[in-house]
């Protein structure tokens, strides 16, 4: 990322060849070309013979061939898709008792060909709180929810009335899962995630963050992750998200990396401090502000702003995570920061990834802090199968 006949004879025979053309097949003889290694055929007898007249036959009539008619696609039975649909209501109805449903789909959620009854209810607890089960038949699963930490109001799937559900294979295992957002007081999304079993929907996963909770994928792989956001306290521009990733049956944290709160243009920089100069000119970068990356830089002397973009001419995409200072290093005036940087580059209609163990030397300016110059390490790479 740091970076990156002769005109032959046959011509002449050719346009001779026209031009004799146009006289009626004289001299056509006199045009063959002289070809290397054909042999000159050997003369033949000349036989004399009376040439007969033979009729050119009239060709048959052809017979028209009639257009298969398309065959027409049924007219949907209203009545029989709304008593589908009051019939599920009515059997999930009793299920819930005084909460309000507020969603009901008709899914394969057990990956067998056949659709299940989904459905989300909001409860007027206290606090309220969002439940959601699965009815298949007679057969009625509970989706549980995660169990509240040590202090923390139970608020089931989410605490306020909303219907986010997605039903699809998440993490390309061949099964579909659950994915039932909620929200919660301190800006808080949930997100709880389930898979059938064989026997009821084990919990794949909870996740919080008052950043949000959204599926990514960034790396190619055909495999959603999980981030779970955090909000930089003092810095209220950044974002902080915890990666988790679908590995031996289950999701478990890998990485971490920065991003923007809300997407503000145009974007306010964070330099107070030199792990947010850093964040902020990786952050640059991915949005494609090359000026704005450029300007976080110093002394700017040392490179043209158009030498220096060159070198992103193929970069698509980047990341920044596990940014630090390092112990020892800080001062008043100066640090180093390490961070960990991914970058996928476009090269030859390829999308290639590297993982880059990156640390800056930084500098205090009236401005901020101000990156001077880097050094980086290549720890990995490789070609991205699917690119979003």
């Amino acid at each position: 990322m740091l970076r990156y006949s002769q005109v032959s004879s046959i011509t002449t025979w050719r346009r001779s060849c026209l031009w004799i053309g146009l006289i009626l097949l004289l001299g056509v003889a006199a045009c063959a070309p002289t070809l290397p290694f054909v042999a000159t055929p050997t003369a033949l007898p000349t036989a004399t013979a009376t040439a007969t007249l033979v009729p050119t036959p009239t060709p048959p009539t052809p017979t028209a061939t009639l257009s298969p008619a398309p065959t027409p696609i049924p007219t949907p039975d209203v009545s029989a898709i709304h008593g589908l649909a009051e019939a599920g209501q009515l059997a999930v109805g009793t299920q819930i008792g005084d909460a309000t449903l507020l969603c009901l789909r008709y899914e394969d959620a057990t990956g067998d060909g056949a659709p299940e009854w989904l459905a989300v209810a909001h409860q007027t607890t206290n606090p309220p709180r969002l439940s959601a089960f699965v009815l298949d038949g007679d057969a009625f699963y509970p989706l549980e929810p995660a169990s509240p930490a040590d202090g923390k109001p139970d608020v089931g799937l989410g605490q306020y009335p909303t219907c986010e559900v997605e039903v699809r294979d998440v993490n390309a295992d061949g099964m579909p899962e659950i994915a039932i957002f909620g929200h919660a007081d301190n800006n808080q999304t949930l997100l709880h995630l389930f898979v059938w079993n064989g026997a009821g929907y084990r919990r794949l996963g909870f996740f919080s963050g008052d950043a949000g909770v959204r599926f990514m994928n960034v790396d190619g792989d055909l495999e959603d992750e999980i981030w779970e956001g955090y909000r930089e306290r003092s810095a209220p521009s950044l974002a902080w998200y915890v990666i988790f990733t679908w590995e031996e049956q289950t999701y478990g944290w890998t990485s971490d990396r920065y991003g923007w709160y809300a997407l503000n243009r145009p974007q306010t920089y964070p330099t107070h401090k030199p792990e947010y100069a850093v964040i902020a000119f990786y952050l640059a970068l991915d949005d494609r502000d090359l000026p704005g990356a450029y300007n976080l830089l110093f002394p700017q002397e040392e490179r043209t702003y158009e030498t220096w973009a060159h070198g992103f001419a193929t970069t698509v995409q980047v990341g920044v995570g596990s940014v630090h200072t390092i112990p020892g290093t800080v001062t008043e005036n100066s640090a180093r920061v390490a961070a960990m940087v991914t970058s996928w580059d476009n090269e030859g209609g390829v999308i290639i990834g590297r993982l880059w163990d990156t640390e800056w030397a930084t500098v205090r300016t009236a401005a901020g802090w101000r990156l001077t110059h880097a050094t980086a390490e290549l720890l990995e790479e490789w070609t991205a199968t699917y690119w979003p």
